[in-house]
């Protein structure tokens, strides 16, 4: 019967999330809301700040307060509170994504986005013991909390710093769902695995739409949102090494472009005082040559394997990020087989 609810909660989810993202679709297009799509030839103005449809994912979670008698590896609280949790970091991670779609807060939305993490302490939605390989979990009672805070920040700006082709983000975002939703199942850890896979379904359907060519974006709510969610997920069925395994190219994408320029700043004064990492001629994506150009994961691609087209390029974080999904598996095993 487990099995059973979840396949309907996925298939339920995918398709209401699917059909909701082409009605905003053609919404957003009537009302203008439209964004350039620089990396194409003409640079075609695509719907943006889709995002916002995966709002339509709390009502599922709110669904799982229904659902009872699933087993799972770790509960020392009511589920209510991390449906809860839930909830609140996506409101609030949406909210400022959208704020800064709106209005462009600039570097502030980096300082805001460390709110995200107050609904862990207000619904002690966490599990101070973390799986180390070989060793198991361990207790870190003090320090965990402390981690939440500066893990938080991270991981939802380097989803929005990740945002930078057709459908990469999600593909990301996708690359660390799949591991951690298998061990879920593996575990038996049914509560995790519905949490897991109602963020899921919701990225698969909305990069049906945002894969390359694009019908829409998703924007810095989109981003905000995704980011939150992961994180929220990645704290609550405490699955944090395999996520962080799964997450190294995000989290190194944005390593390498905070280096590189020395610094926080938004994507325009990136390009007003540094410049691009990359120029686009008749739908070429080119590497700048400069040395002081930001260094970011497509730069590193296109000076390795030359100038390629988005789709080329696509293809390419496909792989790197279908790469460190199998990776994070195998941690997996390493974790809790051993």
């Amino acid at each position: 019967m487990n099995y059973i609810t979840l396949a309907i909660l996925i298939l339920i989810t995918l398709v209401t999330t699917y059909c909701l993202a082409k009605l905003y679709i053609k919404w957003a297009r009537k009302r203008g809301i439209l964004a350039p799509d620089a990396h194409k030839i003409g640079i075609p103005m695509i719907p943006t700040r889709g995002g916002i449809v995966l709002l339509v994912l709390i009502p599922f979670y709110v669904a799982t307060l229904l659902i009872n008698d699933l087993p799972s590896i770790h509960r020392s609280m009511p589920v209510v509170n991390e449906v809860f949790a839930i909830i609140v970091i996506v409101f609030i991670a949406a909210l400022i994504g959208y704020v800064d779609d709106v209005s462009d807060l600039g570097l502030k939305k980096v300082l805001l986005s460390v709110l995200i993490a107050i609904p862990f302490y207000i619904f002690h939605a966490y599990y101070p013991r973390l799986w180390i390989p070989f060793v198991g979990r361990i207790r870190i009672t003090i320090i965990y909390p402390i981690l939440i805070s500066i893990a938080v920040p991270i991981v939802v700006n380097s989803i929005n710093m990740i945002d930078t082709h057709n459908g990469v983000m999600l593909t990301g975002a996708i690359s660390v769902l799949v591991p951690m939703f298998l061990w879920s199942l593996i575990l038996n850890d049914y509560i995790s695995a519905l949490y897991i896979s109602i963020a899921l379904s919701g990225a698969i359907a909305m990069f049906i739409w945002n894969k390359y060519p694009a019908k829409v974006f998703l924007g810095n709510i989109g981003s905000y949102l995704l980011g939150g969610l992961l994180i929220a997920l990645i704290i609550i069925t405490g699955f944090e090494y395999i996520a962080f395994v799964a997450m190294l190219p995000i989290i190194l994408h944005g390593f390498y472009l905070l280096t590189s320029i020395k610094g926080m700043m938004t994507r325009q004064l990136i390009r007003s005082r540094v410049g691009s990492p990359v120029i686009v001629e008749n739908g070429v994506i080119k590497p700048v040559l400069e040395d002081e150009a930001p260094f970011t994961l497509t730069r590193l691609m296109i000076l390795a394997y030359g100038p390629m087209t988005e789709r080329e390029l696509v293809k390419r974080y496909y792989v790197l990020f279908s790469f460190s999904s199998i990776l994070a598996f195998i941690t997996g095993y390493f974790i809790y087989m051993i």
